[in-house]
């Protein structure tokens, strides 16, 4: 039992002396300093970082983004959430602003808009709505202004 509760200690000891970089190919692998672990092989675990007062943290499998991710403001506040699936934006996808109200829902299908997207303003009224079908725009979009009147309509239905 004191063998596996050292060999435990020391493998996250190793985690945090390692560090993940990205490949030139855009794959996450393992950067170690320390001599003896492997440096170059794929990633898998959980990302932490801040870059530019935004942190996010998500998951890596053999070098891609996988699963949820979640990012955060400067202030600690919930930022955006969403889903990757192969290193692609997929599922659904919602942002925050900072007092926690959400200001947009959005979809994905592999990395492509799709479906319904929406806009909220700071007290969480629907400003915008949008159709996506495999990326590109369509079906009707509609703007409201600050009343919850419709300002304005657009059509992007295909007609063949």
């Amino acid at each position: 039992m004191k063998k596996l509760v050292i060999l435990f200690a020391s493998l996250i000891s190793f985690s945090f002396l390692s560090a993940q970089k990205q490949n030139d190919k855009g794959l996450y692998i393992d950067d170690s300093s320390i001599p003896g672990l492997a440096s170059g092989a794929l990633f898998n675990g959980v990302i932490s970082k801040t870059q530019d007062g935004i942190k996010s943290e998500f998951t890596v499998k053999e070098g891609v983004i996988t699963g949820e991710a979640t990012y955060y403001y400067a202030s600690g506040n919930k930022m955006e959430i969403g889903t990757f699936t192969n290193g692609q934006k997929d599922q659904k996808w919602v942002r925050f602003n900072e007092n926690g109200t959400t200001s947009a829902i959005a979809f994905y299908n592999l990395g492509k808009k799709t479906g319904t997207w929406l806009v909220f303003d700071e007290s969480g009224k629907k400003r915008f709505e949008m159709n996506y079908d495999n990326g590109e725009k369509t079906g009707l979009w509609t703007s409201w202004d600050e009343s919850g009147a419709i300002a304005g309509t657009k059509d992007y239905s295909h007609t063949n």
